[in-house]
């Protein structure tokens, strides 16, 4: 590509100078003809590319070394065992001789007879099979049929919620007596069906004064069951 473009330049420079020396040349002056000025041209020297030369890979300077051979490692003999010397064999000895003689068999021991010291203790040993003392028997519980108060027991409170809505019953309430008197359970034994009803009930109950109940003159424990009623037409 280089060496058409200069031949163009060459050319047009050529040219270029035919053309100007026609305009200097007078009218008169005989024009060189077309082959002189052809052979004046000189033609420019093809030059020659050469291509470049293909890159060769590089070459490893210096080979690899082969592993350089390892020497067996000497291993030494063991030192040859000492000879032990044999023992000498010792004459064996004589077994001695056994008299013929049976041996006198000895009577069987008399079986030993309990001492006297322990036939005392034996004597004196604690019975374990004696059976424990029996606790003692609670009182009995008398079921009262009525109570007994110390003062005038307080009426239960109606719920103001089971007036508004219009709901009444009548609760049993049981209550268990010691023999002072003093309560050791409440508890209802049949509900009205509110439970409002049931708790005022209980309540109330709660804080009455009981006298104990009499057994052959004498205070006992006792329960009782106490009705109480709830009616919106009657004050109780």
């Amino acid at each position: 590509m280089r060496v058409g473009l200069f031949l163009l330049v060459s050319v047009a420079v050529h040219l270029a100078a035919g053309h100007w020396l026609d305009w200097r040349t007078p009218p008169g002056a005989s024009r060189p003809t077309a082959v002189t000025q052809a052979q004046a041209v000189a033609l420019p020297r093809l030059v020659t590319v050469a291509p470049p030369a293909p890159i060769e890979p590089e070459v490893e300077s210096a080979a690899e070394a082969p592993p350089a051979p390892v020497a067996p490692a000497v291993v030494p003999r063991p030192d040859p065992p000492t000879p032990v010397p044999e023992p000498r064999k010792q004459p064996l000895a004589k077994a001695p001789q056994l008299s013929r003689t049976p041996p006198v068999e000895s009577p069987p021991p008399a079986a030993p007879q309990a001492t006297q010291e322990q036939q005392a203790s034996a004597a004196t040993a604690p019975q374990l099979n004696a059976s424990p003392p029996l606790p003692a028997a609670e009182p009995v519980e008398v079921v009262s049929q009525a109570p007994r108060f110390r003062e005038p027991p307080a009426a239960p409170v109606y719920p103001a919620q089971a007036r508004r809505r219009n709901q009444q019953g009548q609760v049993l309430v049981e209550v268990r007596l010691d023999a002072e008197g003093e309560q050791r359970e409440v508890r209802v034994v049949q509900s009205s069906g509110f439970t409002s009803l049931d708790r005022a009930a209980l309540e109330a109950v709660a804080d009455w004064k009981f006298q104990p109940e009499l057994l052959a003159g004498q205070p006992t424990p006792s329960r009782v069951q106490i009705p109480i009623d709830f009616a919106l037409n009657a004050r109780r």
